[in-house]
């Protein structure tokens, strides 16, 4: 952060009072205790008080030397507001009689830790929800109160705080997730100098970074402009960790800048075929009606959609297929999704010119027992007839899996100019590619430190160097500051046999990559 000036520093009660007594005759007595002295000493203090006071107005008109209140004052005048806090989101199952309904509002928690001193967390559902005859529900959380702090582990919820009849247990299968702080100072303040010092130009390559950079949780940005070709744009983000952007961070922003073509299918309407396909009007947790897809031996079962006569452009597209399974410990493949090219009777690939098919298997434990997003991509040539494929394999023999629909979203946004770009862009935003960096060191310890403690300080050191990198303009990984940030290391004597992937060399990181750090051996 910039320093300013020595302005009016130099006027201290001394240095006023004297200049004072210097403008009296020569003939009176200035000495310390004398009348006069004593007389003018507190115009001096309120003088060197004012002169203060002009000192810090000075510092809290420049964006790089305020704070709070007063920087949010700055930016205003730019049009930028801080991002405030966000609620915590997530899902909790709720355990008790069959048909007790469970209304909107109730309030679940986490249990406070005297050990540690930690809070409880509480939240409250969004919606009413039945218990089904399994004795489960599940229901959509927010947090109470907005900040990080609402995002808890799986298994954290255990505290029913809003009393229901016949709900015995809560928890949450998966972590709550979302929940951001305010932002702070640094970060606003670098986005005001990305803002004033790269100008709009309607829709250049600046615009991009700071529409990106207004949506919350985002902590860097890297554009491309025809990256795939005339009035494409491509946006790699990366969150307020500089690490890869998740799912929902990357959807918030391709919705702010370029919100894309969304058509949604509900399993039940498509074309079920085979054996063990029936469609579930018993779950509680689904949208409509859900389709079951159980093993039987006459068979597999399919649940299939032509897609060529709804998309309404070529291009990369994304089937995003909600399903669940009964169990979670099966490992033989279980579930088939992809998209067919009837044409050429084989699967589509993923990118144009491409080699990978758009086809995934997953198995038991790769699932959840709610329902949850699987992401398969797949590009379309505006021509051929393709249809979606969804089929239960035979290799698991005891899992069942329920599909409750899918959503299918384009990867380039529309061209209509419905959120920040300009008519005619195709924008498409995704995470920074990670780029792994493992590192590998034998380190003499300085006597009296201990050794579990010091190797962690140099994890430490490591991480933190490889953030500074993220987005930066030169963001490669040098393999003398990784050595630096080993000897740096309070505790660290020296080191030997430094090895960065695997070599002594630095590591290239792509301009939409970020280097993330991954093994670390020290021995």
């Amino acid at each position: 952060m910039a320093t300013l000036p020595n302005y009016l520093q130099e006027q201290t009660e001394e240095a006023i009072r004297q200049r004072m007594l210097d403008r009296l005759p020569s003939d009176l007595d200035k000495s310390e205790g004398s009348f006069i002295w004593d007389a003018l000493s507190p115009a001096a203090i309120e003088l060197t008080q004012a002169a203060i006071w002009a000192q810090e107005t000075l510092r809290r008109g420049f964006a790089s030397t305020t704070f709070g209140p007063y920087l949010d004052l700055r930016c205003e005048e730019h049009g930028l507001t801080r991002r405030p806090a966000v609620k915590a989101k997530g899902q909790v199952k709720l355990t008790g009689a069959a048909g007790t309904v469970v209304p909107a509002g109730t309030r679940v928690a986490t249990p406070a830790d005297r050990v540690t001193g930690t809070s409880s967390v509480e939240f409250a559902t969004t919606e009413a929800v039945a218990i089904g005859g399994d004795g489960t529900a599940v229901a959509d959380v927010e947090a109470l109160q907005a900040g990080a702090a609402g995002n808890v582990s799986s298994g954290a919820i255990s505290l029913v705080v809003t009393p229901v009849p016949n709900v015995t247990a809560v928890t949450n299968v998966a972590p709550t997730a979302g929940g951001l702080n305010v932002e702070d100072d640094a970060s606003l303040l670098a986005r005001y100098f990305q803002k004033v010092r790269s100008p709009s130009a309607g829709g250049n390559k600046a615009d991009y970074v700071n529409w990106a950079l207004e949506v919350p949780g985002v902590g860097g940005v890297s554009v491309v402009p025809v990256r795939d070709g005339p009035g494409t744009v491509s946006v790699a983000v990366i969150n307020n960790g500089k690490q890869p952007a998740d799912a929902d961070l990357i959807d918030a922003v391709q919705s702010y800048i370029a919100p894309p073509h969304r058509i949604k299918l509900a399993a039940e309407s498509m074309t079920l075929s085979g054996s063990g396909v029936s469609v579930d009007k018993s779950l509680p947790d689904d949208e409509g009606d859900s389709v079951k897809l159980a093993y039987s031996s006459a068979g597999a079962g399919r649940i299939s959609q032509p897609l060529h006569a709804m998309l309404p452009q070529p291009g990369v597209w994304q089937v995003r297929l909600a399903c669940k399974a009964g169990g979670m410990t099966g490992t033989s493949p279980l579930l088939q999704i992809g998209v067919w090219n009837a044409a050429a009777e084989s699967w589509l690939k993923t990118r144009p010119s491409g080699t990978t098919d758009a086809v995934r298997t997953l198995r038991a434990a790769d699932m959840t027992p709610d329902f949850a997003v699987t992401i398969q991509e797949f590009y379309w040539n505006g021509q051929d007839p393709i249809e979606l494929r969804v089929d239960r394999l035979q290799t698991d023999t005891t899992t069942v899996v329920w599909v409750d629909g899918c959503e299918l979203r384009s990867t380039f946004s529309k061209a209509t100019g419905e959120g920040k770009a300009p008519i005619g862009a195709k924008v498409v935003v995704e995470s920074a590619s990670p780029v792994l960096i493992n590192v590998s060191a034998t380190l003499t310890f300085v006597e009296g430190y201990n050794q579990e403690s010091v190797e962690a300080a140099v994890r430490q050191n490591i991480e933190t160097y490889l953030r500074s990198l993220a987005f930066a303009e030169d963001n490669d990984v040098r393999y003398a500051r990784i050595a630096q940030a080993v000897l740096d290391t309070t505790g660290v004597q020296d080191y030997a046999n430094l090895q960065v992937n695997g070599g002594p060399g630095n590591v290239t990181v792509g301009v939409q990559e970020v280097a993330v750090l991954g093994a670390v051996t020290l021995a």
